[in-house]
């Protein structure tokens, strides 16, 4: 259990967090929940949602499981009831679901590719604010999104969707800080690196690829995905009440080269 005083840091917070099923999303529900959070584990794969609120349980957590496709509105809207019938009302809301797609940008297809990356990594997180705005309110909490080093610099591996994405997620961050902060609710993002999950595995086994990002990266590693929870739980927390509209880089320092 992480701990402050005594007493758990997140204790009494419902959070949510969707693309929880596996990689980053998967690590930071387990550190929320083991900093004291009750977590509703949301993902489109219902048997990896439930594997992770298992883990959560045997560790001696509250969790539930529950189906979320994020680039439907409707979804968004009955997961947001479905979690008030639950656990109450969230209190921290970590848009973590993503997707990355390759494409040169004016070959045949780069359009349905541009579409089904903001569908998933930008309308899905305005859909998921949207739905649970009220909710958020209510606690005064906070959501944090998952930004990435490629919402500050592009890639030469044809992500351009996946970065302007990434960078539309930046902005978003910042002005709904702005915008909520009147109501008490924080809004900020973890920009992570290079992280070992399913979703960078073509690009680890690609040398080429590896060597570029390790000659950007003073740490000369690839990051973990267990390495998301501890920035997630801090800026969830009370530690960062002050703290708003910030994109924190978890990235072994690739963006300061």
């Amino acid at each position: 259990m992480i701990e402050l005083n005594g007493s758990p840091l997140l204790d009494g917070q419902v959070a949510v967090v969707t693309g929880a099923g596996q990689g980053m999303g998967r690590e930071i529900a387990i550190g929320l929940a083991a900093a004291g959070a009750k977590v509703v584990v949301a993902d489109v794969n219902m048997q990896t949602t439930e594997e992770t609120a298992a883990l959560i349980k045997q560790q001696g957590g509250t969790a539930w499981s529950v189906l979320w496709d994020v680039s439907d509105p409707d979804q968004a809207t009955q997961v947001a009831a479905r979690v008030h019938e639950l656990a109450g009302d969230a209190s921290i809301l970590v848009n973590n679901a993503g997707i990355h797609r390759r494409g040169q940008f004016g070959e045949e297809g780069h359009v349905g590719t541009w579409r089904e990356v903001m569908a998933v990594n930008l309308d899905g997180i305005m859909y998921g604010i949207t739905a649970f705005l009220d909710q958020l309110k209510r606690t005064k909490g906070n959501i944090i999104n998952l930004a990435s080093i490629q919402s500050f610099t592009a890639a030469p591996n044809f992500t351009t969707a996946y970065a302007a994405s990434k960078g539309g997620v930046a902005m978003l961050t910042k002005s709904l800080a702005v915008d909520l902060a009147q109501h008490g609710v924080r809004v900020n993002a973890i920009a992570p690196g290079f992280i070992e999950t399913p979703q960078t595995a073509v690009s680890r086994a690609n040398p080429d690829r590896v060597a570029f990002v390790m000659s950007h990266t003073p740490m000369k590693r690839a990051g973990r995905a267990d390495e998301m929870a501890g920035p997630a739980v801090f800026l969830a927390s009370h530690l960062a009440s002050f703290v708003t509209g910030v994109i924190l880089p978890v990235d072994g320092g690739f963006l300061t080269l």
